[in-house]
Parts: structure tokens; sequence; C-alpha cells
């Protein structure tokens, strides 16, 4: 009987990768930016995990070094002794080269995209859809909606005829996301008449190329899994007050996190996290747990 040769899987080297850019840098804390340079890096074919425990594995570790990092960064602004800086600087560079190992925020990004897929659970959207539909929201004036860490600008395509979204994230993985942070948007005036928008245009941040895209608060802002990304809880904070201050008076805010972020945490949990909601001006309407993820959605009843 002939014997068969399987053949054996090259590596695929950074230069022929998606990943073979150097990244734009990153907010992984309040202090400062960083940049993953993956433009060294050697990625084999399965790096996106043969599984979807695997691959979740994989970015929950991610999310570890990210609040490693945040930690580093704060410990580092917290002394003046030099020894101790460059102690701290020696480790933030060892998180910095695992971060980049593992493929930076482009690797996490095409990950988080695979998680989204039919096979390995769905897009969150789905969920939030039909609530959209119970509030009547279908109904009567286009909704504008933000999409904040967007990965894919079809997520609400079904939806078009009465949603008009601007999926926006850091690192855009598609043409239709435009690439923005979200903490560096200027909120508009929510109670500024629609007939006025046009006189504001002077007074609005001219630093972004995307500042047309915020000159009118939207009905609906989407922070789906982008949150925990951020390893500093302070900046985690701001997300939430940003998301209040892009928001028409009665907007809603639909909100994801993994669910061990409210269940296993030492500083958090459903009804702390509630008060902190309501502080911020929301009232809950809708809470659904599923194995993994809890998903919110909020009113702004008060500014």
């Amino acid at each position: 009987m002939p014997k068969t040769h399987s053949k054996r899987r090259r590596p695929v080297t950074a230069q022929h990768s998606p990943a073979s850019t150097p990244l734009p840098p990153i907010h992984i804390s309040g202090h400062e930016k960083i940049i993953i340079d993956t433009t060294q890096l050697t990625v084999s074919r399965g790096k996106l995990g043969k599984s979807s425990t695997e691959t979740r594995r994989r970015i929950n570790h991610f999310h570890t070094l990210i609040k490693q990092y945040a930690k580093l960064g704060a410990l580092k602004q917290q002394t003046s002794d030099p020894q101790a800086i460059s102690e701290v600087d020696e480790q933030i560079q060892a998180v910095s080269e695992e971060m980049t190992q593992m493929g930076g925020l482009d690797w996490y990004q095409r990950a988080s995209l695979l998680g989204q897929s039919k096979q390995r659970g769905g897009d969150t959207s789905r969920w939030f859809v039909p609530k959209l539909r119970e509030l009547d929201l279908h109904k009567g004036q286009k909704l504008r909606l933000l999409d904040v860490g967007a990965l894919s600008c079809l997520n609400y395509a079904k939806e078009r005829a009465w949603i008009d979204v601007t999926p926006i994230d850091l690192n855009s993985q598609e043409p239709g996301i435009y690439q923005q942070d979200f903490l560096d948007i200027k909120p508009p005036s929510a109670t500024l008449p629609n007939s006025k928008v046009e006189d504001n245009k002077d007074t609005e941040d001219s630093t972004t190329s995307n500042s047309h895209l915020f000159r009118v608060p939207f009905d609906v802002v989407c922070l789906s899994l982008v949150v925990n990304f951020i390893g500093d809880p302070v900046k985690r904070g701001d997300m939430l007050r940003q998301a209040a201050q892009l928001l028409v008076p009665n907007g809603y805010l639909f909100l994801v996190l993994p669910l061990s972020c409210v269940t296993n945490s030492r500083y958090l949990n459903d009804d702390h996290f509630l008060a902190i909601m309501t502080h911020l001006g929301f009232t809950q309407l809708f809470s659904h747990h599923t194995a993994k993820l809890a998903y919110y959605v909020y009113k702004l009843t008060s500014q």
C-alpha cells in the first residue's frame, strides 16, 4: 500500500498576514498609550483557536494582560524613585511583548469577530433588536445608533429601514467602520435645536476628521463588550458617562459585559452596577444573563 504524506503547514509570517503593519496607539490606561508592533510577529494558522473554548481562553488572557498593563501604568505614575520606575518599565515592556506575541489588538479583534459568528453564538445585536421593537422604536422616526467597538458594519443591516448606524472602533477592521476613540468624541449639546447645528460647526473639536458624525446626539448608544476591555476602572466610568453625554434625552444605552464582571468580582455585582447607572441618570429597562454574558438596556431619564 503506497504511503501517504501529509503536507506540513508553514507558519504565516507577519509580512504576509493582516497583522503585518504596526498597529495604532491603543488606550490601555488613562496615563499613556501603548503601541503594539506586529511587524516581526510570526503567526501560526491556528492562532485564533480551533474551538470557541480555546478562543475564549486566549481572549480572557489578553484581558488579563490589559489589566496588568493598566496597574503598572498607574504604579509608575505614583512613584518618583528612579530604580522603582526602571523596574516598572521592565514589567511594562514584558507585558507589551506578550501582547505583541499574541497578535496585539488586531488579533484580539479577529478573535472577537470569530466569536461573533453564528457558529460561535452570534452577535449581541440579535438580542437587542427585539427589545427595540418591544419598545416600539421601529415605528416613527429613524433611530440614530452609535455602535462602539463595532466588529462588523453589517450588524444592523437588516434594520437599516429604521436604524441609521454609525459604527466606530479604535482599530477599524472594515472600510465601513470609522476609526475613532470613543472617549475623544466631543459631546454635542443634547438640548441644541437641530436648526442651530450648522451654526455650531465652528465650536466643535477639529482634532478629528470624524467630528461631523457627532454634531447631533444619538438615540441609541451600544457598548457591547467594550467597557470590560479598558484596564483602568476610572476610564470605564468615563465611558459610561460619555455614553450619557452622547445621548438625546430619553435615549437608550445597550450594554453587554462578561457575566463574570457582575457575578465573580470583588468590586461589582448587579445591585452595585444598577446604583452606578442610576447615579448617571439611567433607568434599567431590561436585564438578561446567559451562561457567559450579561445584557442590559437603559433609558436616560435624567441628566
